[in-house]
């Protein structure tokens, strides 16, 4: 009979022999994905994640493309393998032709589904395609122009504040303004204004539905770097009783509740006959009501996803944009003073209101916004995984395989873009030959595909109506010896919060 001794050593055997054939034989020697070219393993156990998390996000990334080609493998924790995908035609595979055979993995879904729910941007298959196709028609051209003009509401609120610290300061002639926490408002009460007509009052008040945003998704509310990484492995890291998870939870609880109310009050709207107005979510409960198929129709709960749908990625992204974009002017004055004089040649009045057409034909402003999105995207990783068995480049990738896109490593190839890859030249946007050769699959800064951006247009029009009003009436200069970094969380955020001198443009 065998001893108890002897039991616990065959126990402790078996568990040893299988991690170590998990963690160490299988990646190393027996994974298909050992014959993709990659660096080695820095760390047992870690992989490269070490070396990856001490550099800016993308650097190193753009070291190992430029090295290893646009497929290639690296570690990450437990040496599990990952691939890094920039080639074109792979990322045209990934993001277009089976699009739904690489859905979002199941760490980033289970960090997005108790804030975001099941809405456009989570949902996955057949669930995505009918939200999609529902959409749609919600951000036809006609309804983009429309919102324009309501672009500048909170601007000239925001013009307002500034002028008022300006004139409150002892000089009057120049102060330093945190530029990150006046965009994420401005550009909050532009998306509740076009998303549901609701007036989230962040520029100037603390409205429920926008305290309860700021807990989700506030740079306060983000975990520490380390804790993030363990959550992204370790779903349940994010049920521990710690207060961003507890804070997290109660703002969900907020914004479902708000956002219902919402959703409920249009429907209530469109039975009386009565729903007016062409935000959207007016929009989508127009579209959602003339389907005369039961089960094409999105349930109130879908509606109320698309609210926070509408916030997360109509807000977000923007205000991160804008600020990198006045960072990187407030450097460039050269290229600051260029826009500004396009600006004021269309808009001479310093309380313009602009309006689709001409915010659009301004040449030079579309150049900046377009090589801001390329120098600093947003969002600069897509994140995917294989749901099945797959060949890329003759390279057998198996099922449950992550997979990385880098955006920003693609926007900074000196191969496509030239030596200046990693510097901020707007004027390249002028070259007919760049036109020639880019395509939606090496310049990415709202994806590609069915699962690209469904509201870029309303981005790139808001992106352009904030910068245009900004240098009409602002000139901001860089603050010596303030450092900062780029830091990847929900979006590609400065660390910490930029600022930036600012002063009035002098007529």
């Amino acid at each position: 009979m065998i001893s108890f001794h002897e039991f616990f050593v065959l126990i402790c055997s078996i568990i040893a022999g299988y991690f170590t054939y998990k963690w160490y034989l299988y990646p190393l020697y027996l994974s298909p994905l050992r014959k993709l070219p990659g660096p080695p393993i820095d760390v047992p156990l870690m992989g490269n994640l070490l070396r990856l998390h001490r550099a800016e996000y993308g650097a190193i990334q753009l070291q190992w493309t430029e090295k290893y080609g646009g497929l290639l493998k690296y570690y990450g924790f437990f040496n599990l393998p990952r691939i890094l995908v920039s080639d074109p035609k792979l990322v045209q595979h990934i993001l277009v032709n089976n699009v739904y055979e690489y859905p979002k993995p199941s760490s980033l879904v289970s960090y997005l589904l108790p804030i975001l729910g099941n809405g456009l941007l989570v949902a996955e298959g057949d669930v995505h395609k009918r939200q999609r196709k529902l959409m749609t028609p919600v951000f036809a051209f006609a309804n983009i122009k429309e919102m324009i003009p309501i672009f500048a509401k909170p601007l000239h609120t925001l013009k307002k504040l500034w002028i008022e610290l300006l004139e409150n300061n002892k000089d009057g002639k120049e102060i330093q303004i945190d530029i990150m926490s006046f965009m994420s408002k401005a550009t909050l009460d532009v998306i509740g204004l076009i998303g549901f007509d609701y007036q989230l009052n962040a520029l100037t008040g603390n409205d429920e539905l926008t305290s309860a945003y700021k807990m989700a998704f506030g740079t306060e509310n983000i975990p520490n770097m380390f804790f993030r990484i363990l959550s992204n492995h370790f779903p349940i890291f994010r049920k521990l009783p710690i207060r961003s998870n507890r804070e997290t939870q109660k703002a969900s609880k907020i914004i479902d509740k708000v956002s219902m109310r919402l959703v409920k009050e249009r429907k209530e709207a469109a039975i009386r006959g009565e729903l007016k107005g062409n935000d959207l979510l007016t929009s989508l409960i127009k579209v959602n009501e003339q389907q005369q198929n039961e089960e094409a129709k999105m349930s109130d709960v879908e509606l109320q996803q698309q609210i926070m749908t509408f916030l997360a990625a109509g807000h977000e992204t923007t205000s991160v944009a804008v600020t990198w974009a006045i960072w990187l002017l407030s450097k460039n004055r050269d290229a600051q003073d260029t826009l500004r004089k396009e600006i004021i040649e269309h808009f001479p009045d310093t309380d313009f209101v602009p309006n689709f057409d001409t915010i659009n034909s301004l040449e030079y402003l579309n150049c900046v916004v377009k090589e801001t999105l390329r120098i600093i995207p947003p969002v600069p990783v897509a994140l995917r995984v294989s749901s099945k068995n797959d060949t890329l480049n003759g390279y057998f990738i198996p099922k449950d395989t992550p997979v990385f896109i880098p955006i920003v490593a693609m926007h900074r190839l000196s191969s496509f873009w030239g030596p200046d890859a990693e510097e901020f030249v707007p004027s390249r946007w002028l070259d007919p030959k760049l036109a020639e050769k880019l395509s939606n699959f090496n310049y990415l800064p709202f994806l590609a595909g069915s699962r690209s951006c469904i509201g870029q247009k309303i981005a790139l029009s808001e992106f352009k109506v904030f910068l245009a009003m900004l240098i009409r009436n602002f000139e901001f200069r860089e603050i010596e010896g303030f450092n900062v970094k780029k830091e990847l969380r929900i979006t590609w955020r400065p660390k910490p919060n930029l600022k930036c001198w600012v002063s009035r443009v002098k007529e």
